[in-house]
């Protein structure tokens, strides 16, 4: 969630059943934040207890995959049934009975305690963000065995992707935030796995070893003024900041290794001082110049020569992917226009037309790495050490982080940092000892934050022979409970 929040203080672990405001105090965002996360996590925990890791109602379940075999036998009645409108049914059943695409029926699914819901029926290809990865075009998922899954995950919605958000009685200022349930039908094609089956879902899409990642800011005596910094302090910022560390790209290399090929992957990440919530909405951008919004509400959350910007839109953020990294050549502030230097080897640049793309909702992100428009595309390079005595890497004002060896990253893999003037140190557990009692000065290694997925097959499809082939039905239904009477 790249908000411009102060912490993120939910942790399941401390057990806190709910959030107790106290008269004449401060109210804070993680506060109320936190009470949230501890409901939800509440109500996920029992759904997951009670159904399941993943279920549907039997008489409402969704996302049943309609295929030009399963609609042999439909009738008009059971067209209409899936869609009403005229129109709309008539796009579905031709692209379907022709074998062009599939639908996706409509209904709720929970998977492990989160609602799923698909509204109305549309078609595979219809998907936002579809292909989500290459080789998953629908025409190449012919006569190949399949395991179709649910990828679940929540993603952060602001004004800039729902302008409703905002409040216009009151001059459409920027409030709050919303969390969204985002779900995408996968295929996943058959490899080297001994097990393809429904269950296999799950092991098959995780990872061997999640990245961890340590930071420190060690401090001396903290100074008792709010407002100065103590020289023995290691965190030597003037505010208090929630810093955001995000995995960028995967390189995957191919080098030459005796007799054979060896593949290496090459992992960088970018970092921001305020969790990456500094953007600014795209109105046009074409070459090296972009039209935006508006360029900050204050001279904090500006832009000014040098600094480092992504270039995302709802494409990126809904197939996990990054945009390019771009450094901030001049800033037009009259006429708002930002004029971009693009780092060596990046060719596909892209490209938004006033109002032809509005549904993407294309974004200038600005984060605070020092890049080089020579190497990583602007980025920067994750080196990872086998002990902690070395290996770190410094963000700025005493910050450092470091990466344990051997990590299985992902684009968009994060961890959050708070940052705070008072203690002159970052908040960061301390590993844990063979007593179980926390280690002074040693911060534990942890995995990201997020993103957090979750997945539930919905099919296993076997090809045959003349269209012989098999579907195997992945979904678990709950039957409602008997209606007692009353006695």
């Amino acid at each position: 969630m790249k908000g411009d929040f102060t912490r993120d203080t939910f942790d399941p672990l401390k057990n806190f059943s709910r959030v107790l405001m106290q008269q004449g105090r401060v109210q804070l965002d993680a506060d109320w934040n936190e009470q949230t996360a501890i409901l939800l996590h509440y109500i996920r925990t029992l759904a997951t207890d009670l159904l399941g890791p993943h279920a549907g109602p039997a008489d409402a379940m969704g996302f049943d995959l309609i295929t030009k075999d399963t609609v042999k036998n439909w009738t008009d009645a059971d067209w209409e049934k899936l869609e009403p409108d005229v129109d709309r049914r008539a796009v579905l059943r031709n692209a379907v009975e022709n074998g062009k695409d599939a639908a996706i029926g409509p209904g709720r699914y929970y998977v492990q305690g989160i609602l799923v819901e698909n509204h109305y029926p549309i078609l595979y290809t219809e998907q936002v963000g579809y292909p989500f990865t290459p080789g998953t075009e629908l025409e190449n998922l012919q006569d190949k065995e399949l395991l179709v899954y649910l990828d679940i995950w929540e993603r952060h919605i602001t004004y800039v992707q729902d302008d409703r958000i905002r409040e216009v009685a009151l001059g459409g200022p920027d409030t709050c935030t919303r969390a969204q349930v985002v779900w995408q039908v996968k295929p996943l094609l058959r490899g080297q796995e001994n097990v393809f089956e429904c269950d296999s879902v799950d092991i098959l899409l995780a990872r061997q070893h999640l990245p961890m990642l340590r930071t420190r800011a060690r401090h001396g005596t903290p100074s008792p003024e709010l407002c100065s910094v103590s020289p023995e302090s290691k965190y030597r910022g003037l505010e208090n900041q929630l810093y955001r560390v995000e995995v960028h790209e995967l390189d995957v290399v191919v080098q030459a290794e005796g007799k054979g090929k060896k593949a290496t992957t090459t992992a960088t990440f970018k970092w921001s001082r305020d969790n990456g919530s500094v953007m600014f909405p795209i109105v046009s951008l074409s070459g090296n110049e972009v039209i935006v919004a508006s360029l900050g509400r204050d001279q904090c959350s500006q832009l000014k020569p040098g600094d480092w910007v992504e270039v995302c839109d709802d494409i990126h953020a809904l197939r996990g992917a990054s945009g390019p990294l771009a450094q901030v050549e001049r800033v037009d502030r009259d006429e708002l226009k930002v004029t971009l230097k693009w780092p060596e080897g990046v060719t596909d640049l892209p490209s938004y037309m006033e109002g032809e793309t509005p549904s993407k909702h294309p974004l200038l992100r600005r984060w605070d790495h020092d890049g080089n428009l020579a190497a990583y595309h602007g980025a920067l390079l994750i080196t990872e050490s086998a002990t902690p005595e070395d290996g770190w890497i410094a963000l700025e004002d005493g910050v450092e982080i470091w990466f344990a060896a051997g990590g299985d990253y992902r684009v968009g893999d994060y961890w959050l940092i708070p940052a705070r003037v008072a203690t002159g140190d970052v908040e960061w557990p301390d590993t844990l000892g063979s007593d179980g009692v926390a280690v002074p000065d040693d911060p534990a290694a942890l995995p990201p934050y997020g993103p957090q997925h979750y997945y539930a097959p919905l099919a296993h499809v076997v090809p045959g022979a003349a269209g012989q082939g098999t579907s195997e039905e992945c979904r678990c239904r709950i039957q409602r409970l008997p209606c007692i009477p009353e006695q």
